[in-house]
């Protein structure tokens, strides 16, 4: 086996931890249309046994439907292929929008919960007449309602064929997602699309995909700072209403009862009269690559107008996106602790322009749908998972077993009955973990995650492409898939060769006298490392269990380690990654899923483990106690790999109590992130570990200090600190984080 050299965290170890591909490659192109999924991964088969569906099923191109009508068909050899010419014009003229979108003011004004909040506004206020509410409740209605064209939304149809192709090398989509998606509409109940976010693009990508299938175009929940002059009309004219970006009665913009209860009853109407609805379960676009925790005000509508029997009921469709590059760049400033400015017109048109600039910018674009699951199935399951403590039997030898529920920020403790929240919260999860489950990776973010994760040193491209083969390969035994790698076909060189040029600013290539081989290194700057780490962490739902595991096992050396222990350390890990990472469904144990993930089936496997297991994991809690070691010295490299994808996430916590122990005073959060942001990279905190920059960030930080609020460790003013829970916190952190 050839040694492979690997740089991690400053220094170059031997890391033959694989063996080079030994598949013939036939064809060496990147095939963007190539679905290669090894095994199912089901939307939960806890929750919805489904019956196993066709998964070999390529992906085809939107920009194709013109030049051929509608689906794309193979051309014949010999055959003559469809004219290009003026097909985008052809196709939109021809393709319908069959659909009408009435108007529901009166239902709205007159619905009873807006009649209510009037009269509770009435009483509350002696000297408000109804003439003046009514009035308030109308201004609310126009201030929020969308205002769908069709003729608007044709016209808008064709220019985005040009401003797609702008941006966009293609735009890959599932056939047999669609199909799902139009026979779950054929049955009249409405569609509810729960997006993740990722760029101001993903506002546009269902309307238009939907109108491609014959679908219904969705109502699009959008942020109150979109509502500009000049652009807002537009927005309402293709589906777009508007909501203030606050709406929780403690927060001063959302104190208004009749400005909720307009809102909530307009949803409502919308989903009784049959009409599809989209909101972005995160609430925001992502500001680190990975997806977020899941915002639960505009899903909960949805739920209550199902538990009040407003609507019988309502499909959830879980949607993401996979990106080469957003078209918006990263959010470098954001990052590094500067506030975000507001949007203004001015600025769109600049950052229009400056998107313009260079053409494809966001490479290959692929949309994936989850399958639609009717709300009251997601409800009766998550019901019977909040209320049960079933644990499964070999598991009964772990003692004090905690539930997944109990390690999330969205419940402490267990209820025998859940109540109407937690559920509310439970389906977010579940949504969004969903959703990240049927993602498919970018090459861009398998080279960054190589970059960043094992080769920080630089590395040749020969070495670099061979292990770019072994990442994608083992990306897809795990069930998740790779824009445009064709297992046992497409050859890792020209994999690396198409992804370089998407981060060209973060990277050096130093040309060896070898004319076909050359060294790549990452540009240590803070910037670019930050480029890079928002590509890489589009990984980070993927490898976060085994990360956590690889970091538990490298702290504790090369001998024998009790499996109980290991599983405590995996727990504390992802107890304090729980702002950044979605470590399993709500439905699930998360000690079974940690079980599971360390034993015989997961990386204890008896041929192809990291892990060696002594004992039998199926033991009783009265027998032997199983223990774990680490296989070989092979072995620990790819577990300190692994490690490398939780290692920033656990400095920006150590860094964050750091400075708390230091004596800061929060006073406003957004300038102390910033101070930080400004210090850590100027190296004025002394660390006993050395520091990786992309743990430097303004949303990491962030989420440390919603972790010590939750936990009580840090006052919701930030005026009071248990400093010996900090200080016992920051020791355990430290003993995960110096690697020998």
């Amino acid at each position: 086996m050839p040694s492979v050299l690997a740089g991690f965290v400053g220094e170059r170890l031997s890391a033959p931890y694989k063996d080079l591909p030994v598949h013939p490659l036939v064809s060496p192109a990147v095939d963007f249309s190539f679905r290669n999924i090894s095994k199912v991964r089901p939307s939960c088969a806890n929750c919805f046994p489904q019956t196993s569906q066709d998964l070999y099923h390529n992906y085809i191109d939107l920009f194709d439907f013109p030049k051929f009508g509608g689906m794309p068909y193979p051309v014949l050899p010999g055959g003559r292929p469809p004219s290009p010419w003026f097909a985008d014009l052809r196709y939109t003229i021809v393709t319908p929008l069959p659909h009408t979108y009435d108007s529901v003011y009166e239902e709205v004004v007159g619905s009873k919960r807006v009649t209510a909040a009037m009269e509770a506004e009435e009483a509350k206020y002696l000297s408000t007449s109804r003439k003046m509410v009514l009035k308030k409740v109308k201004t609310f209605y126009y201030e929020i309602r969308a205002t769908l064209s069709r003729f608007i939304c044709k016209i808008c149809a064709y220019i985005l064929f040009k401003v797609f192709r702008r941006f966009m090398t293609r735009l890959l989509i599932s056939p047999l997602q669609m199909r799902r998606v139009v026979e779950a509409e054929k049955t009249g109940i409405p569609l509810v699309y729960l997006p993740l976010h990722r760029s101001h693009f993903d506002y546009l990508l269902i309307t238009w995909t939907a109108w491609h299938f014959g679908l219904r175009l969705p109502h699009i929940a959008s942020g109150d700072n979109l509502n500009l002059s000049g652009l807002g009309w537009l927005l309402r004219s293709t589906g777009a209403f508007f909501i203030r970006r606050r709406t929780d009665e403690n927060e001063e913009r959302g104190r208004d009862a009749c400005y909720r209860a307009v809102l909530h009853s307009y949803i409502e109407e919308l989903l009784k009269k049959g009409l599809s609805i989209e909101f972005f379960i995160e609430g925001t676009r992502c500001r680190f690559g990975k997806s977020q925790l899941p915002k639960h005000g505009l899903i909960s509508n949805v739920v209550k107008a199902v538990q009040e029997k407003t609507i019988t009921d309502c499909y959830l469709v879980p949607v993401s996106y996979t990106y080469d590059s957003v078209a918006e760049g990263v959010f470098l400033d954001e990052l590094m602790g500067i506030p975000k400015k507001r949007e203004s017109v001015l600025r769109v048109l600049c950052g229009v322009l400056k998107s313009l600039g260079k053409s494809r910018r966001c490479g290959a674009v692929r949309m994936h749908f989850g399958s639609p699951i009717l709300l009251t199935d997601y409800m009766k399951a998550l019901h019977e998972a909040l209320s049960s403590r079933t644990v499964m039997p070999q598991l009964t030898r772990i003692p004090h077993a905690v539930s997944y529920r109990e390690l999330v920020p969205w419940q402490t403790g267990h209820k025998e009955k859940p109540d109407d929240r937690s559920l509310i919260r439970a389906i977010g999860y579940h949504v969004v973990h969903e959703a990240q489950n049927i993602i498919s990776i970018s090459l861009v973010s398998v080279v960054c995650s190589l970059l960043l994760c094992k080769f920080r040193q630089g590395v040749s491209i020969n070495v670099l492409s061979a292990d770019c083969q072994w990442l994608c390969d083992l990306i897809v035994a795990d069930g998740s898939d790779v824009v445009g790698w064709h297992g046992g076909e497409t050859c890792g060189r020209d994999a690396i060769e198409y992804a370089l040029p998407h981060i060209h600013d973060s990277i050096e290539r130093i040309i060896d006298e070898d004319a076909d081989n050359y060294n790549v290194c990452p540009v240590t700057s803070h910037r670019q490392l930050l480029n890079l780490a928002f590509n890489k962490n589009a990984l980070v739902p993927l490898f976060a269990l085994r990360s956590a595991i690889g970091m538990s096992m490298v702290s504790r050396g090369m001998g024998r380690h009790l499996f109980e222990n290991v599983l405590e350390d995996v727990a504390l890990i992802c107890d304090w990654m729980q702002f950044e990472v979605i470590f399993c469904k709500p439905c699930e144990d998360l000690r079974a899923v940690i079980a599971v993930a360390l034993g015989r089936s997961g990386l204890s496997h008896i041929h192809d483990g990291a892990l060696s297991m002594h004992g039998d994991e199926d033991d009783a809690f009265g027998g032997d106690e199983p223990q774990l070691q680490v296989r070989n010295g092979r072995s620990r490299h790819l577990l300190l790999f692994y490690s490398n994808f939780l290692r920033p996430f656990m400095q920006s916590l150590y860094i964050v109590l750091s400075h708390l122990l230091s004596g800061v005073t929060i006073t406003k959060e957004s300038d102390v992130i910033r101070g930080w942001c400004r210090d850590s990279t100027m190296e004025k905190l002394q660390l006993p570990f050395q520091l990786l920059l992309e743990a430097v960030n303004s949303d990491s930080f962030r989420n440390c200090l919603r972790l010590l609020r939750h936990k009580g460790i840090l006052a919701e003013d930030s005026q009071e600190l248990q400093r010996e829970s900090v200080e016992d916190m920051r020791q355990q952190l430290l003993r995960f984080l110096i690697v020998e």
